[in-house]
């Protein structure tokens, strides 16, 4: 996934593309534009830039995107959408999710801008805080939500969503002031989803959240060995069977689906930044064999490591 936050210029990362970084706990993190402004818009840094599938995550931040190009298919361990261009999503803080694009390779393309709960609200724990937006970020029921170009209340989210692109890429002066102000419009409508999820709080089990992101934490530090799920199991102290039905539940897949998942990623990026061979690859992500490593990876990608390599980026 090769993405720039429009807005990063310091010396460490100007001219250079940025990736948004995904920690050992499948956790991204979000960069800001600064410490006083907690907003960010990323992007694609060009037209060839691809966007792959991207594993079971998370990130304490808001996130609102918009489908440039092509389709993506969105899943939480609740729903499923199958997001078009024009279309676009709401991703509550703290929310598992997962993104596969439809079309091959650079034929998919994906705006996100997120923030955190101190650009509207000032500061943690202010009345702005307690009042608006942690009962949003508790709600985790309120999980996610598609907003469908075809419908006239989506588009009218959606045009609000591209004209914050628009302000914060223009950076005219008071351009701050704008964005909060266009955010602070649009969280109306994102606490009316949150208060009319509210009678369904009691589905949420918290505990197995936790447990789940401890498994994926495991796994992303691990991925490298042999794991079994009894290992996963040991590790959040249940049953091998719980394991299995902690991950069909929560993610629809089982523990050796996620673990090909979180491999492949990182071969995609050695392949992409390293001078590595195919085998050292192969070794390196935990496939064990090139032949192996090779049929998985065309398998879910449809071209070879190598095609995948000479593709230009």
């Amino acid at each position: 996934m090769e993405w720039k936050e429009n807005h990063i210029m310091d010396e460490k990362y100007s001219g250079e593309k940025a990736r948004i970084p995904i920690d050992e706990r499948r956790k991204e993190t979000i960069r800001f534009q600064s410490q006083m402004l907690h907003y960010g818009l990323y992007g694609p840094t060009s037209s060839s830039d691809l966007l792959m599938d991207v594993p079971w995550h998370w990130h304490d931040e808001f996130e609102f995107g918009y489908i440039t190009k092509g389709s993506i298919l969105y899943k939480t361990n609740r729903q499923e959408f199958l997001l078009h261009e024009g279309d676009g999503i709401f991703i509550n803080s703290g929310i598992l999710h997962y993104l596969h694009p439809m079309e091959s390779f650079a034929g998919t393309g994906l705006h996100s801008q997120f923030f955190d709960k101190t650009f509207l609200a000032g500061s943690a724990g202010s009345i702005f805080d307690m009042k608006y937006i942690a009962p949003v970020q508790d709600q985790k029921m309120l999980d996610a939500v598609p907003l469908y170009k075809n419908d006239s209340k989506c588009r009218r989210f959606l045009d609000k969503m591209l004209l914050g692109e628009e302000i914060s890429l223009k950076k005219e002066p008071f351009f701050e002031l704008r964005l909060r102000n266009l955010f602070s419009e649009l969280w109306e409508t994102v606490y009316s989803w949150a208060m009319e999820e509210k009678h369904r709080e009691k589905e949420y089990n918290p505990a197995e959240d936790e447990r789940m992101k401890k498994i994926l934490s495991y796994i992303q530090e691990h991925y490298q060995e042999k794991l079994t799920a009894a290992e996963l199991a040991r590790e959040v102290h249940v049953s091998e069977r719980e394991c299995y039905r902690l991950f069909q539940n929560n993610l629809g897949i089982t523990p050796g689906e996620y673990i090909v998942s979180i491999r492949l990623q990182a071969a995609q990026e050695l392949l992409r930044y390293s001078d590595k061979s195919i085998l050292e690859i192969a070794l390196e992500t935990g496939f064990g064999t090139s032949s192996y490593f090779c049929k998985i990876f065309k398998l879910h990608h449809h071209i070879t490591p190598n095609q995948y390599r000479k593709l230009k980026l």
